[in-house]
């Protein structure tokens, strides 16, 4: 499940309140960012169950955060920015496959043990 984030709120207890976090910045008008939620839905499936899957609509909500562009992915973890991709590969499949590769070895340079 993904979960839309509407206020710089919402956006802080999202980051604050969960171990990992993982919050694709999205732009509606934009056609890549429709690869990077299907990805990130499709990667809410196999990742651990703790792990927080959000979108944030950066077009109707600028004042939560700054997009340099869309699509964007950031990773959290307690709080701490650990990853962030800019931009979207040409298919569902490779975007998750790297985003989750890309993922598992920042986890694995941090001592991070979930499931991703």
């Amino acid at each position: 499940m993904v979960y839309e984030i509407r206020s710089k709120e919402e956006f802080v207890r999202a980051v604050k309140g969960n171990d990992v976090v993982l919050i694709e910045l999205y732009d509606p008008d934009n056609d890549e960012c429709v690869i990077m939620y299907e990805s990130m839905k499709e990667f809410s499936k196999y990742a651990d169950r703790n792990v927080l899957f959000c979108r944030l609509n950066v077009k109707e909500h600028p004042d939560v955060i700054k997009a340099p562009s869309t699509p964007m992915l950031q990773v959290y973890y307690k709080g701490e920015l650990v990853f962030e991709q800019i931009g979207v590969l040409s298919t569902v499949e490779l975007n998750m496959k790297v985003v989750r590769r890309s993922i598992r070895e920042i986890f694995k340079s941090r001592n991070i043990n979930v499931r991703i």
